[in-house]
């Protein structure tokens, strides 16, 4: 059932639900690219370990997205993701946090996991702020959950980024999420 009709008013701008709707869009558009990173750098890592995590991390970010559409569908019946404008606080430019080779280096892989690490505490944060203004419970409780996968995520890349810059390798991942 949604927090509000669509005569209720929401629409207006400064609205806290205008703010939330705004902050789910720009939170749809970080976990749609994290989707792309994880499966670009999966497509070039060397490393099977890498791979693996990389692609799991991918599979992860596709169902925070699916999470997010339905919560915006939930909340506002009939918004189309896309033709939402995101909050530029959280956006995004892809280009502009890392652009990939076709082929890694070591070095290569080192700068991608940190631009990595930059989208999972950008998404982390965003979450626990919306889950902070949240006065409908199921939304709460959803970004909450949500920002403790990505600080899991993010603990994952750093400690490969640990290995990374000491000459290691991808020392392996066991997925978050619970089903």
């Amino acid at each position: 059932m949604p927090i509000r009709d669509p005569g209720s008013g929401w629409e207006d701008e400064g609205s806290l639900l205008r703010k939330q709707l705004s902050a789910l869009a720009a939170a749809w558009q970080i976990e749609d690219y994290g989707i792309e990173l994880y499966t670009a750098l999966s497509e070039r890592v060397k490393d099977k370990e890498g791979r693996n995590i990389l692609q799991s991390l991918a599979q992860d970010e596709a169902q925070h997205k699916a999470w997010l559409e339905r919560e915006i569908d939930r909340i506002f019946p009939g918004r189309r993701i896309r033709d939402i404008e995101p909050d530029p606080t959280y956006g995004i430019t892809p280009a502009k946090v890392f652009a990939l080779p076709d082929e890694l280096t070591s070095q290569d892989e080192i700068a991608a996991l940190e631009a990595a690490v930059e989208v999972e505490k950008r998404s982390a944060r965003l979450y626990e702020e919306v889950a902070a203004a949240a006065d409908d419970h199921e939304l709460r409780a959803m970004m909450e959950r949500l920002a403790r996968w990505e600080r899991g995520h993010q603990r994952i890349l750093e400690d490969n980024l640990h290995y990374l810059r000491r000459g290691g390798s991808w020392y392996g991942y066991t997925p978050i999420l619970d089903g």
